[in-house]
């Protein structure tokens, strides 16, 4: 796994393996939870019992359940970050080779669909969590601000990957930014409706039609 500074927040502080432990039992249990029942359904004593804690356990490690959808989100968007930077330095090792500028971008998002999936439950969990965070004003403001950190470490990855594929942009790079996040937040949506892995073709045509050799 490649290690990512947490976005849009001071580093969290250290805790003892056993906490740590704790935590992830509680968040994966939620995430369960959440794409079953979704955020407002499922209550906190059903992911306590799921993940085999009390009540007690659940809020000592946090406040509430809106704290609890924060570290979620934050979590999974620390892990797609993760999943780019592990897809682009794949892309970048075969960069010097003989690989044309179009292999090289299906090895990236190829490699970045492996190391970032997590099924059709971890979509509708991702998915119920954003909607929780457009309703309520404390984790919407929350989840923003570590948001737009994440995204300003995507642009530089994305601007990184350019460069090592020989390509540039032939619009804004801002623009092709939304596009190309557009692009993939589409796929995993259209996934939730077909059995099977996401598919990365209309994204792999976005990137070629808007990009063109360096310097071209």
């Amino acid at each position: 796994m490649v290690q990512t500074t947490p976005v849009g927040t001071q580093p969290a502080r250290r805790l003892s393996p056993r906490r740590e432990q704790t935590r992830e039992r509680l968040m994966a249990a939620a995430l369960t939870a959440f794409a079953s029942r979704g955020v407002i359904g499922a209550s906190v004593e059903e992911i306590c019992e799921a993940a085999g804690f009390t009540r007690g356990a659940f809020y000592s490690n946090f406040a509430d359940k809106e704290d609890l959808v924060v570290e979620l989100l934050r979590y999974e968007l620390e892990t797609q970050l993760a999943a780019a930077a592990h897809a682009i330095a794949t892309m970048k090792e075969q960069a010097h080779g003989d690989l044309s500028p179009e292999t090289l971008v299906s090895l990236a998002l190829s490699t970045f669909e492996i190391a970032g999936v997590n099924g059709r439950q971890g979509t509708l969990a991702r998915q119920e969590l954003l909607l929780y965070a457009a309703r309520e004003t404390r984790v919407r403001v929350a989840f923003t601000a570590f948001n737009q950190g994440c995204l300003a470490q995507v642009s530089d990855l994305i601007a990184d990957a350019m460069r090592s594929a020989r390509l540039e942009f032939t619009i804004d790079f801002a623009d092709a930014m939304n596009l190309v996040i557009a692009t993939h937040n589409q796929a995993q949506l259209d996934g939730l409706f077909h059995d099977g892995p996401v598919d990365s073709r209309a994204l792999r045509v976005l990137i070629l039609a808007i990009t063109r050799p360096a310097g071209a």
